[in-house]
C-alpha cells in the first residue's frame, strides 16, 4: 500500500511519461461475486505497472485477501436490510472515510464495484471513477429481445444508485448486451485462470448464496442424485456431502461437474456459461437482479431456472436428463474483458 506525509502532491505516473496511475478499488461486500471479478481485475492493473490500494466489504474481504493478505482495508458495504437511518448514517461516515483515502494516497482514479460511497466521495474530491459491475448492465444497457421490460426497469432503478456519479461505467454480462450511453463500455466477465474445462465426473454441485435451499437439495436427493453442497452452514438434509466455501475446493468441483444447481448470481453463471457447465439457477422472487439473470440464461439456451417458491422436483429431473444431451456453448461474442476494459479506461481518462 501507498501512504504519503502532509500536503504535498505526489507526481503521478503519467506526469513522468509511464502509463500507470495510483488508483483505489474498492469492492461491495455482500455475497463473493464481486471480489471474485475485482482480483482478476487488480491482477491486470499490477501487470500493466499500476499501483492499486485495495478495500472492500465483509464477504469481499476474505476472497481479496488471498491476493492481497493484510494490505485490504476494511470498507463497510451498505446492505438492503440496513434501513433508512442506518443506511444515512453509513453512507456519511464511508463518504468520509474515503475521502481521507483518497488524500492520503494522492489517489489519481477510483474503480468501484457495487460500492457507491466510494463513487461519491470521488465525485466530491473531483476525481475520476470508474463503476463496475453486472448491476450496470440494468441501469446502463438496453434489455436484449424477450427479457422482462418491468424487470428490468425495476432493477435498473436500484443499481443505478451504486454507479450514481461516476465517470465511466463498464458494464460486465454473461451475454451480450447493448449500450444505452456513450459512456459505457460492455465487457465480458472475467474468468479465474484455474478453471479448466475437463470430463465430467457425474457431480451435481449445489451452491446458495442465502444458504436457502434446503427445498432444493431434497427434491434433488429424492431424485436419486447425492448432490455436492459448498456451504459454510450445516445442512439438514440427508443424502448431501457439504464441503466448506473454499476457493480452491470449489473451483475445482465446479470444473468437472455435471451440473450446477446455485443462486442466480452472475459470477457463477458467467463461470458455468466458460465451462459449458449446464446450470439451474434459482432466485427469490423479490430479486429483480437474479430473475433476470435467469431470462437472459435461458433465453442464451445455456441453462434454465426458476423462483425459490415455485420450484417443483420435475422442473430439477427434467434439467438433469437434459444434461446427457452434451454441454451449452455460447455464441461467438467480440468484446474487451472486465480487466481489458478498466485498463482502457484509465488510460483515457488519465491521458
Amino acid at each position: 500500500m501507498y501512504v504519503g506525509r502532509g500536503p504535498r502532491r505526489a507526481v503521478s505516473g503519467h506526469e513522468r511519461g509511464l502509463s500507470l496511475a495510483r488508483v483505489r478499488y474498492v469492492v461491495h461486500g455482500r455475497g463473493r461475486g464481486h471480489a471474485t471479478r475485482a482480483r482478476a481485475v487488480i491482477a491486470h492493473l499490477r501487470d500493466l505497472g499500476h499501483q492499486v490500494a485495495v478495500a472492500g466489504g465483509r464477504d469481499a474481504l476474505p476472497v481479496l485477501g488471498e491476493a492481497d493478505g493484510d494490505d485490504v482495508e476494511e470498507a463497510p458495504s451498505l446492505t438492503p436490510d440496513m434501513g433508512v437511518f442506518r443506511t444515512l448514517g453509513g453512507v456519511v461516515t464511508r463518504v468520509s472515510a474515503e475521502r481521507l483515502a483518497l488524500t492520503r494516497d494522492a489517489t489519481e482514479i477510483v474503480v468501484s464495484d457495487g460500492d457507491m460511497p466510494s463513487v461519491l466521495a470521488a465525485r466530491l474530491m473531483g476525481c475520476p471513477s470508474i463503476a463496475i459491475g453486472h448491476g450496470i448492465v440494468f441501469s446502463h444497457g438496453r434489455p436484449p429481445a424477450g427479457i422482462s421490460a418491468d424487470l428490468w426497469r425495476r432493477e435498473a432503478r436500484k443499481a443505478r444508485v451504486a454507479s450514481w456519479g461516476s465517470t465511466r461505467q463498464v458494464a460486465v454480462n454473461f451475454v451480450p448486451v447493448e449500450a444505452a450511453k456513450e459512456t459505457v463500455t460492455v465487457a465480458r466477465p472475467e474468468v479465474r485462470s484455474e478453471l479448466r474445462r475437463s470430463e465430467p465426473d457425474g457431480t451435481v454441485l449445489a451452491y446458495f448464496r442465502d444458504d436457502n435451499g434446503e427445498d432444493v437439495l431434497r427434491a434433488l436427493v429424492s431424485a436419486g442424485e447425492r448432490p455436492l453442497l459448498f456451504s459454510d452452514v450445516p445442512c439438514a438434509v440427508d443424502g448431501v456431502e457439504v464441503r466448506p466455501r473454499d476457493p480452491r475446493a470449489f473451483t475445482a468441483a465446479l470444473s468437472c461437474a455435471r451440473a450446477v444447481i446455485s443462486s442466480a448470481g452472475s459470477q457463477l453463471i458467467s463461470e458455468c456459461v466458460h465451462l459449458g457447465v449446464p446450470q439451474f439457477a434459482l432466485y427469490d422472487r423479490s430479486d429483480a437482479e437474479q430473475a433476470l439473470n435467469v431470462e437472459m440464461l435461458r433465453a442464451a439456451g445455456l441453462g434454465d431456472g426458476a423462483s425459490f417458491a415455485e420450484v417443483v422436483a420435475a422442473d430439477l429431473e427434467g434439467f438433469l436428463q437434459a444434461t446427457d444431451q452434451g454441454r451449452p456453448e455460447p455464441a461467438p461474442w467480440d468484446a474487451p474483458s472486465a480487466a481489458q476494459a478498466v485498463a482502457q479506461l484509465i488510460d483515457s481518462l488519465l491521458a
